[in-house]
């Protein structure tokens, strides 16, 4: 893996950027009478689609305009299906599991734990483009821009000053925390660290891209199999 030409002060400018970008959209959508502040599910889809893209673009500018590096420096480079398969789809499993176990252990400590807002939004969605939109936002929009954030550019940094073990351990964290969720922090910190193992082992943000699609899949498949049954 190179030696990444961005450093601690690129992440939190993308990180800031993403932020804003995110927040005016969300002033727009409430406060201009577009429509989107009368169907929460159809704002919350279209603020997804715009802190994607905010990723995507800020991403681009610091790592490949600013620093000229490359998308492949940012570990968007292709690899042979054994590497999908022995770590995207085989740990993507490993990953749903270790996961669940220990979202089932933090229901014992904290039981009346609050669903997520992406949960929450989808429980409630009766039209079937509105499920459909969720489902790709979920599995398909997050895992790419989240990977290309935290993987492609967090960790290199981490991994540069701490070395592959701790800085896996230290990026798996901040995309913990950065989901501002204090009880669901470490489940989310160990899955953060396992896909930085993937990507380390495979060489290609592709892979833990499609583990961390498999992991909200499932989830999702839960939720709503959960919704069809009355469970939940």
């Amino acid at each position: 893996m190179e030696k990444p030409r961005w450093g601690f002060v690129d992440i939190i400018v993308v990180y800031l950027g993403i932020t804003a970008i995110s927040t005016a959209a969300a002033v727009v959508a409430l406060f201009t009478g577009i429509g989107l502040e009368r169907d929460p599910i159809r704002l919350f889809i279209f603020l997804f689609g715009v802190q994607f893209a905010a990723t995507v673009l800020f991403v681009y500018l610091d790592a490949v305009v600013f620093r000229k590096s490359t998308w492949s420096n940012l570990g968007l480079r292709r690899v042979g299906w054994q590497a999908f398969a022995n770590y995207g789809l085989k740990g993507g499993v490993l990953l749903v599991i270790m996961v669940a176990l220990m979202g089932y252990v933090l229901q014992y400590f904290q039981p009346d734990l609050e669903m997520q807002e992406i949960e929450q939004v989808l429980r409630t969605a009766q039209r079937l483009p509105d499920i459909i939109a969720l489902v790709f936002a979920g599995t398909v929009l997050a895992p790419v821009a989240e990977e290309l954030f935290y993987r492609g550019m967090v960790y290199p940094v981490f991994r540069k000053h701490l070395g592959p073990a701790w800085g896996a351990i230290i990026a798996g964290l901040v995309f913990g925390l950065a989901h501002f969720d204090l009880w669901r922090g470490l489940p989310l910190a160990v899955g953060g660290a396992i896909l930085c193992y993937m990507y380390e082992k495979s060489g290609s943000i592709l892979v833990p891209m499609v583990a961390h699609g498999l992991w909200n899949g499932t989830m999702f498949a839960i939720i709503l199999l959960g919704t069809c049954l009355g469970i939940g």
